[in-house]
């Protein structure tokens, strides 16, 4: 009787540990106010409230820009910060049964560029390049057959600086990369449309692929 009570007892705390980890909503009003300082803990449990009351789940963040929940599951959430950042947050669940929180942030100047962040499940930094490898420029691009190398070097150094755009793809666990083109004209910015492509990677149980 008491083996089984015990038994009892590690199953429910373990089956809590395991909510508590996929659990998107305690997370995001746990974040500490450093990720985001100008949206701080009371202002993403306002957040949160509106969202389960079905109503639109705005609040005026401390730089007086309306914030938008715009949607949350248990592992994944969609955050305007702005009408000029966006945060991405997803819960990824590792192969020793931990998980791990990967953050993007994009900031949508003359265009989009992403910081990527990661953290343990209690919020501590965790190293970016343990669960991803960097993206580089040439992996975005690619030279169609129909085009001669010198008009491909021509366009490709119309890239300049180089900035990537990366969104959270919450359905396949996948984070999608691309370049962003500032300071391009419109003309050249249709014309280097047709060397640009995207890449996609997914998390496996440990990383990025």
């Amino acid at each position: 009787m008491i083996r089984r009570l015990i038994v009892l007892i590690v199953a429910v705390c373990t089956a809590n540990a395991i909510s508590a980890q996929r659990d998107m909503a305690k997370l995001l009003i746990e974040m500490p106010d450093s990720v985001v300082n100008y949206l701080n803990q009371s202002k993403r449990t306002e957040l949160v409230d509106f969202y389960n009351m079905g109503v639109k789940a705005q609040t005026m963040n401390l730089l007086y820009c309306v914030t938008t929940l715009d949607s949350i599951s248990d592992n994944y959430a969609d955050i305007r910060l702005s009408e000029s950042a966006r945060m991405q947050i997803q819960i990824l669940e590792e192969f020793n049964g931990d998980s791990v929180i990967c953050v993007a942030k994009t900031v949508f100047g003359q265009e989009p560029e992403t910081e990527l962040a990661f953290y343990s499940t209690q919020w501590e930094p965790l190293k970016t390049d343990n669960f991803i490898d960097s993206i580089e420029q040439h992996e975005l691009m690619a030279k169609p057959d129909t085009m001669n190398a010198e008009d491909y070097s021509r366009l490709e150094a119309l890239i300049d600086p180089v900035m990537f755009e990366a969104e959270i793809i919450p359905q396949d666990f996948a984070i999608q990369f691309s370049l962003a083109t500032p300071f391009v004209s419109n003309d050249d910015k249709e014309r280097l449309k047709s060397i640009l492509k995207s890449r996609k990677v997914k998390w496996d149980g440990e990383r990025f692929k």
